[in-house]
């Protein structure tokens, strides 16, 4: 061959190697609009509007994915690959291609591009690109922050550990998902989900709570579920998380997907209704309105993969929820029966279509009055679980004291209020059983309900009052027989976010202290009847019940004692990981207190007598927190044998002839409950004889006073109904508040009451004497604050027109009144007990000069 032919032979082979080469390497444009991140939802991200309008579902992501070829052949078809696996292909159009197609499986994919002729393929460099879904398949698990106090435990996975996370915790709190403790948890119940329809509760909770609501529900069928608060819920960017501006999905919930991406046995159920988003759940007793809401509720689920399942919080069916007027004793029950049944199918038809499981739960109100109305037997069949909110049994709603989330009844309670078989201090017959967590645990048990749906309730936060202070104990060593002055005031440093109610953390910060015992003038008790803690300031007269380690491993005990369920709590941003721990330590450790309690044996004071005489012994007093007393057993144990009569019986008796000596007489009295717990007291009977010198009684010291004045009022503090049983002749010793000018005469003092910018007590002590011994009595009377301008004429004039909400004073018919919730053109004089209006007192100001 000659030079010649080679030279054109390789320039032959060249010009071929040319034709067939692949098309162009595409380039992946990653930096569009949207930086590769599609998703399934869309959500508008920078207004608020109706629910309807700012969340749409999608089955399939549309994605638009542009890619360039700015050398060489185009190629003339292009594959896309997630992962390696093709799932688009379409024509190339120049050098520079958009790829449209639309893909349903959510998910973080390595994509590549791949373009392609006749000659073969070229395949780009892996991108990432983002296809999100609401079931958080599309992000990394996320990165938690948890309070360090909280330890790790491996209990039961069959056992519930749940907890309320709020909304709105995001906000002053600043309780963000992450700072969830999600390894210690089972369920998160999310907090809250309002229903759309009438909710005039709402305005109770003042800012803009209403409107927002409003605003969602604004294009959206009445009984229909929606979003409160867009902003937390899917709006609002959490750096900690990764979100930026273009991230499909941000806000509580996805920090919940991603947390499920770290945590996919974690159960996180949203909770519908609430204190103040019950309303609606009134109108329940028509179906055509459960039916509106099931299949809302069917929605929200499928559009939010996230969650597994729906919890119903309505307070209270039969009503005594937020709106005193609504609630029907009689059709409240069957609605909420046939609402369960009617979700549980709902339920089941969408774990056919998703493959996936869905629980129903239901918290509920364990007082006797609460439970009565509802055939919770009958309902838990469609259930799973009942989170029984054993809390807020006690509260400053009023001055009634007492264990606001007591396991038991408390030692303060009176003969027969426990079980509801006595009567109270104005001798009426008590309504039912006290409210406790195990007399409303045995009530749902006697319904029906299986111990292993039931999940007991603990509070990582406090209720509590003002102005408790010792003159007003009937016993100087427990504070709950005392009474209180209006809700506990404090700030949100100190963990009061609202009046009466304080963060288990505020407790432990400022009262408690780090070993407990008390710190700021408070003192910490607990009273291990009702396994009930609380503390105390004797000098500002500050009182907080709540749970701590001790009272929550009780009710741990307690549940494994019965097989219940587990624990749950509200709520998780008010807990410093004590609350938690203790959970899951009284859970882990069994049955370690009986779960019945011992009797209390009260033989009745000591006696000293003069013979002959008949003797009553009087056990009457002795009672049984958690069943009854069934057996009396009297004994003498020392002294000269006497015959006793009715030795088994409450009270017994004896005779005793006239002695020449002083006699001791010593008794046992045991008492025995309905399962065989036994407890004695012991009472001792002096016998003097007649020649000896008396033996002086101690006078009685009684004191009556108006519970309240107005300033101006004329207030007599009268002791004159003190007595003597020697009728010796009494002197009166008084010890008055420094600041009045009162006019005291023997047994009675009398004072004109002061202006004042606020409601202030007044204490008075009275010691009566009858030139041996003595004994004292006390009372507090309030001064109810000036309602004026500082004239005479009423500058607060109840205005028809004018909106009032929760706390504004009006005067009105020569009366103040105060609105209990959001209200306008309501009479306050013809509001009636249930109405918006409550009545203070007498007017200190007149309508006009």
């Amino acid at each position: 061959m000659n030079r010649f032919t080679l030279c054109a032979a390789s320039i032959a082979t060249a010009l071929s190697s040319a034709v067939i080469a692949a098309p162009a390497t595409p380039s992946i444009d990653m930096y569009g609009s949207n930086n590769l991140q599609f998703s399934k939802i869309e959500l508008a991200m920078e207004t608020t509007s109706g629910y309807n309008q700012m969340v749409k579902y999608h089955d399939l992501a549309t994605i638009n994915v542009k890619f360039n070829q700015w050398s060489g052949s185009s190629g003339d078809t292009y594959k896309i690959y997630f992962d390696g696996i093709e799932v688009a292909t379409g024509p190339i159009k120049g050098s520079q291609t958009t790829a449209s197609f639309q893909y349903g499986k959510g998910g973080l994919y390595q994509m590549e591009i791949e373009a392609c002729d006749a000659t073969g393929c070229s395949r780009s460099a892996p991108a990432e690109i983002t296809i999100a879904d609401t079931d958080g398949s599309h992000l990394k698990p996320l990165t938690m922050n948890t309070d360090p106090n909280n330890k790790s435990y491996s209990t039961d996975p069959n056992t519930v550990v749940g907890t309320y996370f709020v909304e709105w915790g995001i906000y002053g709190r600043d309780y963000t998902v992450d700072n969830l403790p999600v390894d210690n948890l089972t369920h998160i119940l999310y907090g809250f989900i309002p229903i759309c329809g009438p909710n005039e509760s709402v305005k109770t909770v003042g800012g803009n709570s209403y409107n927002a609501l409003m605003t969602a529900c604004n294009g959206v069928n009445d009984y229909e579920v929606v979003i409160h608060d867009p902003w937390a819920a899917f709006q609002k960017s959490f750096k900690q998380a990764g979100h930026e501006y273009s991230t499909p999905i941000k806000g509580n919930y996805a920090m919940m997907m991603a947390m499920k991406q770290r945590n996919p046995d974690l159960k996180i159920i949203p909770s519908i209704g609430g204190w103040t988003l019950s309303d609606p759940f009134f109108d329940f007793t028509t179906k055509a309105n459960r039916d509106t809401f099931v299949a809302s509720v069917k929605k929200f689920l499928i559009t939010w993969k996230f969650y597994d399942g729906v919890d119903i919080d309505w307070e209270f069916p039969g009503g005594g929820g937020a709106a005193p007027d609504l609630g029907d004793p009689v059709n409240d029950g069957p609605a909420y029966v046939a609402l369960m049944q009617e979700l549980r199918t709902m339920l089941d038809e969408l774990q056919t279509e998703t493959g996936k499981s869905y629980e129903l739960t239901s918290a509920i109100g364990v007082g006797h009055d609460k439970i009565e109305d509802v055939n919770y037997g009958e309902a838990i069949q469609y259930m799973d679980y009942i989170f029984a909110m054993t809390y807020d049994f006690y509260g400053g709603w009023n001055n009634v004291l007492g264990h606001q989330t007591a396991l038991h009844c408390g030692n303060f309670m009176l003969p027969g209020q426990c079980d509801g078989s006595g009567v109270d201090e104005n001798g009426e017959a008590f309504k039912g059983p006290a409210y406790t967590s195990d007399n409303g645990i045995q009530l749902l048990l006697a319904q029906g309900v299986p111990a292993n749906k039931l999940v007991l309730g603990a509070a990582m936060y406090g209720r509590g009052w003002e102005g408790v202070m010792p003159s007003s104990l009937t016993d100087p060593n427990d504070p709950m027989t005392g009474v209180g002055n209006g809700k506990l005031k404090g700030s949100t440093a100190q963990g009061v976010w609202e009046d009466g109610v304080i963060d288990y953390k505020g407790i432990k910060n400022h009262m408690l202290g780090e070993n407990s015992q008390g710190i700021n003038g408070f003192e910490y008790g607990y009273d291990e009847v009702a396994e009930a803690p609380y503390v105390w300031n004797r000098s500002s007269g500050k009182l907080i019940t709540f749970d701590d380690a001790r009272s929550v491993k009780a009710k741990g005990a307690y549940v494994r004692d019965l097989g219940l369920a587990g624990l749950f709590s509200w709520e998780i941003d008010a807990d410093n990981g004590d609350i938690l721990n203790a959970m899951h330590e009284g859970l882990a450790g069994g049955s370690t207190i009986p779960h019945n309690k011992k009797p209390i044996a009260d033989a009745g004071i000591d006696q000293t007598l003069i013979g002959p005489i008949t003797v009553t012994l009087d056990g009457s007093l002795s009672k049984d927190m958690d069943g009854t007393i069934h057996t009396y057993e009297w004994k003498q144990i020392s002294g000269e044998t006497v015959t006793l009569t009715d030795a088994n019986q409450a009270k017994a008796k004896f005779a005793i002839d006239e002695v020449s000596q002083q006699q001791r007489l010593v008794f046992t009295l045991t008492v025995t409950d309905n399962e065989g717990a036994t407890a004695i007291d012991e009472i001792v009977v002096t016998v003097n004889p007649k020649n000896t010198t008396p033996i002086n009684t101690p006078p009685e010291a009684k004191i009556s006073a108006p519970a309240s004045v107005n300033a101006g009022g004329s207030v007599i503090i009268d002791a004159s109904a003190s007595s003597d049983a020697d009728q010796d002749v009494l002197s009166f010793t008084w010890t008055i508040p420094p600041s009045i000018n009162a006019t005291v005469q023997g047994d009675k003092v009398i004072f004109t009451a002061a202006e004042y910018a606020q409601d202030t007590p007044l204490n008075f002590t009275v010691n009566v004497s009858d030139g041996v011994a003595s004994s004292s009595a006390s009372v507090s009377v309030i001064v109810l604050k000036k309602i004026t301008d500082g004239g005479d004429t009423c500058t607060n004039l109840w205005d028809s027109s004018a909106i009032y909400t929760g706390g504004n004073q009006v005067t009105h018919d020569a009366k103040t009144w105060e609105a209990k919730w959001w209200t306008t053109g309501e009479n306050p004089s013809q509001s009636g007990k249930w109405g918006v209006w409550k009545l203070i007192g007498e007017a200190n100001c007149s309508a006009s000069k």
